[in-house]
């Protein structure tokens, strides 16, 4: 895997890796605006989908400034999404580095914030192992 993902396996079932991941973000200083429980968004629409697949939404105002008062093109990237997914028994935490993402942007002042951001994720994705 490309190092623009921050991911780690799971011991945990995706329901409580998703918990673990909600509390680490809220110990890191990030709130947790959404949950998407994928899975049952499409099976109310009809499409059976096999595996578990769970997003958590999660943003700091401060930096969610920061990226915004920089370049106001950022704002489709907010809020981060973590992906909390099963595969064959095993569960995965996953998002895109936002360090990665940013550099699409080609704008420099976005690398900073973007690396300091990449830490906390970090830690958040590793709390749900």
């Amino acid at each position: 895997m490309s190092n623009d993902f921050i991911r780690t396996d799971s011991k945990l079932s995706v329901e409580q890796a998703v918990a673990k991941v909600q509390e680490a973000a809220k110990a890191n200083g990030f709130g947790v605006l959404g949950v998407l429980n994928l899975r049952q968004i499409m099976a109310n629409k009809g499409v059976e989908y096999a595996e578990e697949a769970t997003v958590v939404e999660i943003c700091e105002p401060n930096y969610a400034r920061r990226f915004l008062s920089t370049d106001q093109r950022v704002a489709p990237c907010l809020p981060c999404r973590i992906a909390v997914t099963s595969s064959g028994g095993k569960t995965v935490v996953q998002t895109v580095r936002p360090s990665s993402m940013m550099r699409m942007f080609n704008n420099a002042a976005l690398e900073a914030p973007a690396v300091e951001t990449d830490a906390f994720i970090e830690k958040i994705v590793a709390a749900a192992a």
